[in-house]
């Protein structure tokens, strides 16, 4: 009897013992966090500037039923410091709350800034819990304060729209590349130690920076993806215009969905058709060539002809072959068009290296520490293509053939 009572005494303290433990002695109070959804990195006068991106919960709560304050759904603020946490840090002089950084959807880097070097934001990225690496990481040729300061009509929260952009680009451009912190860390902690990071610019001359601004039919100036900047290391080393990037992309198969412009004959260069992309697999291979190195690029695409405005009838093989044909010499020198620019910038994006490191490991021991600077400029590129057109629509003809038929 004594022991059963005792069992019973066991059972009730343990299940006290759990309750207290189920308390929230780490609970985090909103009305003790400023909410950051975008934050930004300058280098000026020999600091860092750190720029945050705050979301005003009551101006979007006020958005969302309809009533009409005014007041912007974000707040943008600045510290600097000799260093990036250091510069964090000194947000309480000017801050009320906490900020708070589980919710910051993207970082956005000037070009200063990351001419400067960037091993300080990448070892605060490494060593602090509240700094995720999903983190969607942008550069810019302004300062990155400006960028977020920028309103984007038809979203509340800047930072947010921003990261879907970049989203809808990769699945349906594929021109560049959604790059979030541990990405970049991965490709700069790689065998050629080099990463590609789309950039943001803003168009136009009259930053919309103010709510009154986005009551107008038209925008005096918006964000746009630009270029794809080139990180050796961890400085920028140069730029890749949109149809360079695009060749890259190529090359490193990350192509989604997209489409390719080429000529319908080589006889009339001015009758442009278009191929809708819906698959790709591009697998390359680095071959030794004598003294030097070769890419062999073999690229396989299979699509939909989604614009035809030429003569041809296209319910003979014929015709669709020598269209394949001409969709293949075009992402031909779309390829050759990438990896030239890389290897202008002696900066190995393409994974060109690391094909060598796998087939010839012995070889790459003794080349690696010059790969970028001797031997990638010194490579050739071979791409080799093939093309599928599987559906040419619901029309064998196109328009123009058809008026002179009627």
């Amino acid at each position: 009897m004594r022991w059963e009572w005792s069992r019973r005494a066991g059972v009730l303290l343990l299940a006290m013992l759990c309750f207290a433990a189920a308390g929230c002695g780490n609970r985090t109070e909103l009305n003790d966090i400023s909410i950051v959804s975008a934050s930004g990195v300058d280098w000026k006068d020999g600091k860092w500037v750190v720029s945050y991106q705050l979301v005003l919960p009551q101006a979007i709560a006020s958005h969302g039923s309809g009533a009409t304050t005014g007041s912007s759904p974000v707040n943008v603020f600045s510290t600097s410091g000799d260093s990036i946490r250091g510069a964090v840090s000194k947000s309480s002089f000017e801050m009320s709350r906490r900020l708070y950084f589980s919710q910051n959807q993207i970082v956005v880097i000037s070009e200063q800034a990351a001419k400067h070097g960037l091993t300080s934001l990448f070892d605060v990225y490494l060593r602090n819990l509240d700094s995720r690496e999903t983190v969607s990481v942008f550069l810019t040729k302004r300062s990155a304060r400006e960028v977020l300061e920028h309103l984007i009509p038809l979203e509340e929260i800047p930072g947010a729209a921003i990261e879907r952009m970049i989203n809808n680009e990769e699945k349906n451009g594929s021109t560049l590349p959604h790059m979030s912190v541990y990405n970049v860390l991965l490709e700069l902690l790689g065998p050629t130690k080099v990463a590609g990071i789309p950039s943001l610019q803003i168009a136009g001359e009259d930053p919309l920076d103010s709510l009154d601004k986005t009551k107008k039919t038209y925008s005096s100036s918006k964000i746009k993806l630009a270029q794809l900047g080139v990180l050796h290391e961890d400085k920028l080393v140069g730029w890749l215009n949109h149809e360079q990037s695009y060749g890259a992309m190529w090359i490193r198969d990350q192509i989604r969905k997209s489409t390719v412009w080429f000529p319908c004959d080589k006889e009339k260069p001015n009758e442009i058709a278009v191929l809708g992309i819906n698959m790709t697999n591009t697998k390359i291979k680095a071959q030794k060539d004598g003294d030097s190195w070769k890419l062999k690029v073999h690229v396989k695409a299979r699509g939909t002809l989604m614009e035809y405005p030429c003569q041809a009838d296209l319910s003979k093989p014929e015709s669709i072959s020598a269209l394949e044909k001409q969709a293949e010499q075009k992402i031909a020198m779309i390829v050759k068009d990438g990896f030239t620019a890389t290897q202008g910038m002696k900066a190995d994006m393409l994974g060109f290296g690391n094909a060598v490191r796998l087939k010839y490991p012995k070889q790459w021991a003794k080349i690696a520490k010059d790969w970028n600077e001797d031997v990638f400029p010194n490579t050739t590129v071979e791409p080799n293509v093939d093309v599928v057109i599987e559906r040419t629509g619901m029309s064998t003809d196109s328009f123009s053939k058809l008026q002179h038929k009627s």
